[in-house]
């Protein structure tokens, strides 16, 4: 989904004029302030996906790859920064977005955030714990 809102379909344009369609029948804005909500929805649209892509980076890194805490949680934010880096470059090949480094800083914003939760929730599964029902597996003796 990064990838795609990043190209064309999600420039500022785009999802200026959604935005405003999306908010014609609830009250009468100036176009100022539907400007000032897009690019809040925008920048708030960059913490919550690479949020989203570190958890899913850590989950995958932690539990099916089986890194530890520190390892999973460093490679995470990694990948994070080598797509985020990589995403806000591409961005220089559209005529209608433009990298940016503060972008950058944003998402490692959303990726650090959800790296602080799940260090604070995240309690891993002990080993040898099954995901069957109560009393599956368990022999009549």
């Amino acid at each position: 989904m990064v990838l795609v809102m990043s190209g064309d379909w999600g420039s500022g344009g785009n999802t200026y004029g959604l935005l405003q369609w999306l908010l014609s029948g609830w009250k009468e804005l100036t176009p100022a302030q539907v400007k000032l909500i897009n690019f809040y929805l925008r920048k708030t649209g960059h913490v919550v996906a690479y949020g989203l892509m570190y958890v899913l980076w850590f989950r995958a890194l932690r539990v099916q790859a089986g890194y530890g805490p520190w390892g999973a949680c460093l490679r995470s934010l990694a990948a994070c920064l080598l797509f985020s880096t990589s995403d806000e470059g591409r961005q220089w090949l559209y005529a209608s977005r433009t990298g940016s480094i503060w972008d950058v800083y944003l998402d490692l914003s959303g990726s650090g955030l959800a790296a602080l939760l799940a260090g604070a929730v995240w309690r891993p599964r002990p080993q040898g714990v099954s995901l069957s029902g109560p009393g599956e597996g368990l022999s009549p003796e």
